[in-house]
């Protein structure tokens, strides 16, 4: 497995970050924004209309962010459903990117955690974790919120298992 499964492209995504998320300016960004309100920057294509002046306007924080493709994999799932329309699919959509992100985060940790020459069994677990992590953030199973909970919880405490070897 390489990275390729941690790479966001903006190019498949409509603008999730941008509108999803909360963001404020004390933290690098041009201005405060609650989750669920688009940017302002944000054009009628889901694109952002600083993409290139970001840094030079004060949006540090959009140049640090990186949804490790979770905003690709949401916007997928979502593609034939009337979410522009619809503000109930819009929040499942935004839920749905906020999952896929923690997701990705935790296959993120666990494809670094290769590089910490395991001991076999806690290789072979590793494996597994990750084989369910990517089965959820891979999936296009709409009811994964129950199973991703879990899987999350589990998997963060092997995570912190790490510690100790």
């Amino acid at each position: 497995m390489d990275d390729v499964e941690l790479q966001s492209d903006c190019s498949r995504c409509v603008g999730l970050c941008c509108i999803a998320l909360s963001f404020s300016r004390a933290d690098g960004f041009g201005h405060d924004k609650a989750a669920g309100e688009p940017c302002y920057h944000l054009d009628s294509q889901f694109r952002c209309s600083i993409h290139e002046r970001r840094e030079d306007l004060g949006y540090d924080g959009c140049e640090a962010f990186e949804c490790l493709g979770a905003g690709q994999r949401a916007t997928a799932m979502f593609a034939t459903q009337n979410w522009r329309r619809d503000s109930g699919i819009r929040r499942q959509m935004h839920a749905r990117f906020s999952l896929l992100t923690r997701l990705q985060e935790v296959r993120q940790a666990l494809m670094t955690a290769q590089t910490l020459g395991l001991p076999q069994e806690v290789e072979a677990e590793r494996l597994v974790y990750l084989a369910r992590i990517s089965e959820l953030a891979d999936g296009h199973d709409e009811n994964i919120e129950s199973r991703a909970v879990a899987v999350l919880a589990e998997t963060r405490n092997y995570i912190r298992s790490l510690a100790s070897i």
